[in-house]
Parts: structure tokens; C-alpha cells; sequence
């Protein structure tokens, strides 16, 4: 085994074991869990597309790790509001912060650092910490929820990538990501389906109708986020977004899929667990 397979096999091992811990240990543990991966997206995010201020990303990575924790303590207390009014206040409250920051600064492309920086919680803090919807229905924490929405992306990307690179010839945007093809997408969804299948006959939790539809949506949608990532990084001439994972690159490369999918996936199931 090369020196490159092995970091990443243990790259590979040790941030499982922390994804396990996090979500199964206690609802605090995942809290902080979330808090992190939001608070390290945003930290790999800006220096990417805004110029670079430790500062600015600071206010950002406070600003979103705020609005995760009140986004999971307004679930898990099952309070719609006040809480909830607060993550609304706490978002406005960042944009006057990023606005008067950029004018203390000699910034060359306030406008440009505000709009990223905002983007960074809209898209970072509050996509992720939609999970707490479902993780804290009814105000009872569901680590095997958690699980199954991270273990189907993951399966996804997995899956996705191996039939592709097998069997893929029909590129899907070959101009964001010349790797990307139709058949991989195809077994990814596959896989997918078959995997949440297994999830319905061990842990139950919804009908098989609930996860062939999760599925779907986690096959399509967390394919498009994995080429909102490939777009990014395009965009701005950079290999990995981030060093955090030796091997792996960085947060935003591990989460882009879940990031762009949570949303749809969260909606749908409750949606069709209302009727």
C-alpha cells in the first residue's frame, strides 16, 4: 500500500469514527457535530472567494454556528418561536456586521465580500441546519434519521463514482466536472435506492415509499451539489477546497452533496409524513 492509500484509508477511518461518535452519542454531541462541519465549511468557503480577512471569516463562522444552535434548540424544544425568530435576527444582524466590517477595511470588493460572506450562511449554515427538522421531530432526537440521510449521500457519491469509472462514457456537464457521467449517475441512484430499502426492513421509521423517494431526491440533488462544488472550485482554479482530511480535501468536498440536498429531502419527508 502506497503512502497516498494509506493516509487516506486513515483519513477514511478516523473521520467515520467521528461522524459515529457525533451522532449517536448524545443530541448535544450532534449539535456540535453540525456546528463544526458549518463553522469549517465557512472557514474553507471564504478565503476562497472573498479576499482573504481571518476577521471576516471569524464573524461569519460565529454568525453560523448561531444559527445552527438556535435552528436545533428551537426543534428540539419543540418551539417555533421565539427561537426561530432569532435565527432570522441573527442572519440580519451578520449582514450589517459584514457590511460595516468591509468598511473599516481597504477592501478593494466590499460588495463582493458581503455577498460571499452572506452566501456562506445561507447556503452553509442554513442548508445544514435544516437536518435539525428532522433529526428533532417532535422534539425527540433520532440519531438513526441523522445517519440514514448522511449514509444514503454518502452511499450515493460512493456508488456514483465507482460505476462512472467504470462504465461511464455519456458526460453529464462535462465543462463543470469531465468526470461526472450519466451511467454513474445512474448507478449511484441505484445503489442508493437499494440501500434505503435496507434501511426500511432493519429501522423502519418511514414507508418504502418515504425512502424510494429520498432516494431519488439524494441521487439527483445531491449530484447537482456535487457540481455546484465542481463549479466552485472551477471557477476559482483550486484542486481541493480545503486540507483538513489528508487525502480527502477539505469540509466542503465531503458535504457539498449533503449541503445542496438537505433542504428538498428534509421538506419531502415531512411532507409526505403529514398524510
Amino acid at each position: 500500500m502506497n503512502s497516498t492509500l494509506k493516509t487516506r484509508g486513515i483519513t477514511a477511518i478516523v473521520f467515520i469514527a467521528v461522524m459515529i461518535f457525533g451522532i449517536f452519542f448524545h443530541s448535544y454531541s450532534f449539535i456540535a457535530l453540525m456546528g463544526i462541519i458549518i463553522g469549517g465549511c465557512i472557514w474553507e468557503f471564504l478565503p476562497i472567494t472573498t479576499e482573504k480577512s481571518s476577521l471576516r471569516s471569524a464573524i461569519a463562522i460565529v454568525g453560523g454556528i448561531a444559527i445552527s444552535s438556535l435552528t436545533a434548540f428551537a426543534n428540539l424544544q419543540q418551539s417555533d418561536s421565539p427561537q426561530l425568530t432569532n435565527v432570522v435576527f441573527v442572519f440580519m444582524l451578520s449582514i450589517i456586521i459584514f457590511c460595516i466590517y468591509e468598511m473599516s477595511t481597504k477592501s478593494t470588493k466590499p460588495f463582493q465580500n458581503i455577498a460571499f460572506s452572506t452566501f456562506s450562511l445561507a447556503y452553509y449554515a442554513i442548508f445544514l441546519s435544516s437536518i435539525f427538522f428532522i433529526a428533532f421531530e417532535n422534539g425527540v432526537y433520532s440519531s438513526w434519521k441523522v445517519f440514514a440521510l448522511i449514509a444514503l449521500t454518502w452511499t450515493n457519491d460512493t456508488m456514483a463514482y465507482m460505476v462512472g469509472s467504470q462504465v461511464g462514457k455519456r458526460k453529464m456537464f462535462e465543462r463543470m466536472s469531465p468526470n461526472k457521467t450519466w451511467e454513474g449517475t445512474i448507478g449511484g441512484v441505484l445503489f442508493t435506492v437499494f440501500v434505503a430499502f435496507i434501511f426500511h426492513h432493519f429501522i423502519g421509521l418511514y414507508s418504502p415509499i418515504i425512502w424510494l423517494g429520498l432516494a431519488i431526491i439524494i441521487g439527483v440533488f445531491g449530484t447537482l451539489g456535487d457540481l455546484v462544488e465542481s463549479m466552485l472550485k472551477r471557477s476559482y482554479s483550486v484542486k481541493d477546497t480545503g486540507s483538513l482530511l489528508p487525502g480527502h480535501g477539505g469540509l466542503l468536498d465531503r458535504f457539498d452533496s449533503l449541503t445542496f440536498h438537505l433542504p428538498i429531502s428534509v421538506y419531502f419527508i415531512q411532507l409526505s409524513s403529514s398524510f
